[in-house]
């Protein structure tokens, strides 16, 4: 049961992406579908539509698809969890502040880095801020 309101939040969360509404709410749904695509280790969902094209490039130029070097990264990922807080929006450049963590990993506070593409809004970059409360 819990799963199937998983899937209907993010599908939700999907549809709010379009249909009009606010920048604020599009850069938040991008935020909760990478966190649902690194909780089932969809690394083809991150590459194709959470990722800035930017990003996706920065793989190939170190000679790795970006589907595999996501699933490189998601072997070290068990049960993330992430909490948006403030969004800020730039016309075409937004920030979302949130609180990550996955089990044996320490949380960390980190700023997401989007830029709109004609694709919606995807995430360029990050930077954190490790804490030192661990989650096991």
């Amino acid at each position: 049961m819990r799963a199937l309101g998983v899937v209907l939040t993010a599908a939700l969360a999907l549809g709010l992406a379009g249909c009009g509404s606010s920048d604020s709410a599009q850069v938040h749904a991008t935020v909760e579908e990478f966190v649902h695509a690194v909780s089932t280790h969809d690394a083809k969902t991150v590459c194709e539509k959470v990722l800035a094209p930017s990003l996706v490039a920065r793989f190939t130029q170190e000679g790795l698809s970006c589907e595999r070097g996501i699933q490189i990264f998601l072997a070290s990922v068990r049960d993330p969890t992430l909490s948006v807080g403030r969004i800020t929006v730039n016309r075409g450049a937004a920030s979302a502040l949130v609180l990550t963590g996955a089990r044996c990993q320490k949380m960390a506070l980190a700023n997401l880095l989007l830029v709109k593409t004609s694709g919606g809004w995807r995430i360029a970059s990050e930077s954190r801020e490790a804490s030192s409360r661990r989650t096991c």
